[in-house]
């Protein structure tokens, strides 16, 4: 029963593959009817992609989710709700000009758009030492790069999913900016997708209450 647990468990986690036709997208420009909610972070929300729900593998989310999280701050958490999912709440936090980045570039002003990366999901052997710095992101079963931390739903105490795990590898790459690294590594972080230099970004929603969470960790 172990073995089988384990097989299944293997079976669980899936990879992000780059694919022109696939039915997710990571970056992108903000679509015109999305709106991003108010706020005072330094660099404000980054546009992440988009996970579609119609891929039977997500048909649990009610809708497709619009991912935005501001990835260049020091958040512990951030919690949306998408009750409208083209217009999300931000429920937490909710002191937005006193989160502290550690880029002095960044101001409330400053912007990135990222270029679009189609992906589909394929099952994933598992991450280990020849693969960690390939990877996309993954889906069905996180990868826990600190210790595990399942998020509880603040509306309804309920155990948050996994969605997805986008990591910092640098396949999805900037296509715009209004400013400007003060070093050539700082520049290069700015560059590309990238969370916290070599951590991975975590996304988890309660579809009851349509709460989605983010939260970075890295090592």
């Amino acid at each position: 029963m172990n073995l089988l647990k384990r097989i299944m468990n293997i079976q669980s986690q899936l990879e992000f593959v780059e694919d022109i036709g696939g039915p997710h997208q990571l970056g992108g420009e903000i679509p015109n009817d999305f709106k991003v909610p108010s706020n005072e972070f330094k660099g404000g929300f980054q546009y992440l992609g988009y996970i579609d729900n119609q891929d039977k593998i997500f048909d649990w989310l009610p809708f497709k989710l619009h991912l935005i999280c501001p990835i260049f701050l020091d958040f512990d958490y951030i919690f949306l709700d998408y009750e409208n999912p083209k217009e999300p709440k931000l429920i937490y936090p909710l002191n937005t000009s006193e989160i502290t980045t550690a880029y002095d570039e960044l101001d409330k002003d400053s912007t990135v758009t990222y270029k679009s990366l189609r992906c589909y999901l394929k099952p994933f052997k598992g991450v280990d030492d020849d693969n960690e710095f390939e990877i996309i992101g993954l889906a069905g079963k996180p990868h826990w790069i600190q210790a595990e931390d399942y998020p509880i739903c603040p509306k309804t105490n309920k155990k948050m999913k996994f969605v997805c795990q986008l990591m910092s590898n640098g396949h999805v790459k900037t296509m715009a900016k209004n400013f400007k690294g003060e070093s050539d590594y700082y520049e290069g972080i700015f560059n590309e997708m990238n969370f916290w230099c070599d951590g991975a970004l975590k996304v988890f929603f309660e579809p009851n209450s349509r709460i989605a969470c983010y939260f970075i960790q890295s090592t």
